[in-house]
């Protein structure tokens, strides 16, 4: 129920910031049948925003023990979402990995 609210409210002010002129890109929903183009911009998502988090310390859980906003972003980009810090390391690497294999020629 978490994940529907939290996907609908942001797939809802993407639209409105791109309307207003803005140019935020669909996430990639599903690696199958996804051009190497959208498989690099998802390693570029995942790499930025696990990067971001480790950084800035964001907490992947509430009070509940259900993932904040900022763990659920990575599973819009079919990623899993993360638990802890060593899961946001991992998909560090993961991103840094997929950008070199999937990177334009």
């Amino acid at each position: 129920m978490k994940w529907e609210k939290y996907d609908r409210a942001t797939t809802r002010k993407m639209a409105e910031y791109n309307r207003a002129g803005g140019g935020v890109r669909k996430p990639v929903r599903s690696v199958t049948g996804a051009s190497t183009g959208d498989k690099y911009d998802r390693a570029k998502f995942i790499y930025r925003k696990a990067a971001q988090a480790l950084s800035a310390g964001h907490p992947l859980k509430d009070k509940n023990g259900e993932a904040t906003p900022a763990a659920l972003q990575f599973k819009r980009w079919a990623a899993k979402v993360p638990q802890n810090q060593a899961d946001l390391r991992e998909l560090k690497a993961l991103g840094e990995r997929l950008k070199t294999r999937y990177k334009p020629k």
